[in-house]
């Protein structure tokens, strides 16, 4: 087994010696290596490595390496065989008594996020200004004003000026006054001139209030809410003027100032050199509007807000108009009244009495379908509507009226159609006294009605007769259009007196006319 050759050391060192050598050549191959340091006539085991603890790499760094001039012999092993390198020669590693530490290129200002630029140098060098290669230095943040984090590669080792080159650090939280603190084993850290990190380009809107609340208006008197730019980092920004539109999710109804109660805008500005803007909302419709304000190229930002009802100010029929067939019960509805504000939202507090009426004067209404008749409903605190029903027994279209104190009332139209047939009804009666052989005038008319005498429309057949001796010649029967029939050429035969004409349809209720004499 041959013995490794070309073992290389740095000429000086600060205590960390980095160690390099050929692997050993031939058949063969070593099952691995230890290394030694020689001082004068002391030889010292390198690298962590021994007879028993081998190296597998064809290098090693030896640490902590006490000041003064050494060599460095390494040694192949293969099972119980050993082959010694020759030592690394006239070439040897001084560790100096003392160093320092010193900034070249001092830390710049910089944009938060941005590599510092120019890079940052470090300079290692003996008390006779000799420069020390192989030397690691850490960069570490002193001085830290805005709370960052120093990023990139913030180890470097001294090149062969002595020089410790850091091409990629920089801070992501903008502050004014910080410092880096250069370090490294075994020498007094130093530390730098102060720099400043701006904030990066505007990339986010956020909303910097509490969410805002209160009672709708046509005024923007909610607020001010305020909105703020900030850079990817967090970082409040600053440059530039910057348009901030704002849009809310109740369209139609939201409204925006830049004062309290001041003209409707759509867009507020962030002055250059400030990070934030106020302004006022106002909304009609009650509920929890989602407010948006956003810019191009940045990240929106929103917040919901609360709208309440107003004071109760009016009355409105949330039900369709009720239509039914005449009755002489309640039984059409129900019929929903809401109180509301002066915008239509519905208002649920305190107890309000509403008093009820129609046009009609055979009207009744009730809390229950059929219940007992009532003038008034009660809209119970906690709630913002009341319900009940109506009837009526004359057909038609009556209006009704609800009405509160204090409150605008509220009408609807209703539509009450007639019954089902139940009777005929003579509607034109034949005159007192009238003369023979000539026709009734006025004519002679019937109806069907109901059972509170509104027509109904009906197609009946409807025979007149009269009683004997009185007789009556002419169309005798006739068909009801829309529920009445009349009788034109009826006309008396013959003398008589007390004569009347009865008047029949299948099963509906016979009528009998007034009393008539012939003559």
């Amino acid at each position: 087994m041959a013995a490794p050759t070309g073992v290389t050391v740095p000429s000086t060192s600060l205590g960390a010696v980095p160690v390099g050598w050929t692997a050993s050549a031939g058949s063969i191959t070593p099952t691995g290596y230890y290394v030694t340091r020689v001082t004068g006539s002391t030889t010292a085991s390198a690298c962590g490595s021994s007879p028993a603890a081998l190296l597998a790499a064809t290098s090693c760094t030896d640490n902590a390496v006490p000041i003064g001039t050494h060599t460095y012999v390494v040694t192949a092993v293969y099972r119980s065989w050993t082959a010694v390198s020759a030592a690394s020669g006239n070439v040897t590693v001084v560790v100096p008594a003392s160093n320092q530490l010193a900034f070249g290129q001092g830390p710049s200002n910089a944009t938060a996020g941005a590599a510092i630029s120019p890079a940052v140098t470090v300079r290692v060098q003996s008390l006779g200004l000799v420069p020390v290669a192989n030397v690691p230095v850490t960069l570490s943040l002193g001085n830290n004003p805005g709370l960052g984090t120093l990023s990139g590669t913030a180890t470097a080792s001294t090149n062969l000026l002595g020089v410790a080159t850091f091409s990629n650090l920089s801070i992501e939280k903008a502050g004014m006054g910080y410092t880096l603190t250069a370090s490294s084993p075994g020498l007094t850290s130093v530390g730098s001139g102060s720099f400043n990190i701006t904030p990066a380009a505007a990339k986010t809107l956020q909303i910097t209030t509490a969410p805002t609340s209160g009672v709708a208006s046509a005024s923007t008197n909610l607020g001010p809410i305020s909105v703020q730019r900030l850079d990817a980092y967090g970082n409040l920004a600053t440059a530039g003027d910057l348009a901030v539109g704002l849009s809310s999710s109740a369209a139609g109804t939201g409204a925006f100032s830049a004062t309290a109660g001041g003209p409707a805008v759509t867009t507020v500005t962030i002055p250059s050199g400030s990070s934030a803007v106020s302004f006022r909302y106002g909304d009609t419709k009650a509920g929890t509007p989602t407010l948006t304000a956003s810019s191009t190229g940045l990240t929106s930002a929103s917040q919901a807000a609360t709208i309440t009802a107003g004071a109760a100010t009016k009355l409105a029929v949330i039900s369709a108009p009720v239509t039914g067939a005449a009755s002489a019960s309640a039984t059409l509805g129900p019929i929903t009244v809401q109180r509301q504000d002066a915008f239509g939202n519905q208002t649920t507090s305190g107890s309000t009495t509403l008093l009820l009426s129609s046009s009609s004067g055979t009207s009744i209404f009730a809390i229950t379908s059929a219940g007992a008749n009532v003038t008034q409903a009660t809209i119970a605190a906690g709630s913002s509507v009341t319900s009940f029903y109506y009837g009526d027994t004359k057909a038609g279209s009556p209006t009704l009226t609800f009405s509160a104190t204090g409150l605008t009332s509220v009408t609807q139209t209703s539509n009450v159609t007639e019954s089902p047939s139940f009777r005929l009804k003579f509607v034109g009666q034949p005159a007192t006294s009238v003369d023979k052989n000539f026709p009734f005038s006025p004519s002679v008319s019937v109806e069907v009605v109901d059972q509170f005498d509104n027509r109904v429309d009906s197609t009946a057949s409807i025979t007149i007769a009269t009683v004997a001796p009185c007789q009556i010649k002419g169309t005798a029967v006739q068909t009801a259009v829309a529920g009445l029939a009349t009788f034109a050429d009826l006309q008396p035969q013959g003398a008589g007196s007390n004569c009347a004409l009865n008047a029949t349809s299948g099963t509906l209720t016979a009528a009998n006319s007034s009393v008539y004499s012939a003559k």
